[in-house]
């Protein structure tokens, strides 16, 4: 069976385009898994920072409830000390 040029040119040109389609899809989802690993990452960082400004909050509201109970104290001090 001969094949016209013509013919073999437009085969040629289909197989390479099909060759180029597979290559850009593979390279689509491998670009796509990459940022999904660095969405992970940030996500995970950003958990972790939220988790560090937890802890200092509740040390700060820990620090608020101690510094009541002492200005209650100093309080009750100076009342002690006035009958005194």
């Amino acid at each position: 069976m001969n094949i016209s040029p013509e013919v073999s040119t437009i085969i040629g040109a289909i197989i390479g385009a099909v060759a180029a389609i597979i290559v850009s899809v593979i390279q689509s989802k491998a670009q796509h898994q990459k940022f999904l690993n660095d969405l992970a990452d940030q996500n995970k960082l950003v958990v972790y920072r939220l988790e560090q400004l937890e802890e200092k909050v509740n040390r700060h509201n820990n620090f608020d409830s101690r510094l009541v109970a002492l200005e209650e104290q100093v309080k009750t001090l100076f009342r002690v000390g006035k009958s005194i």
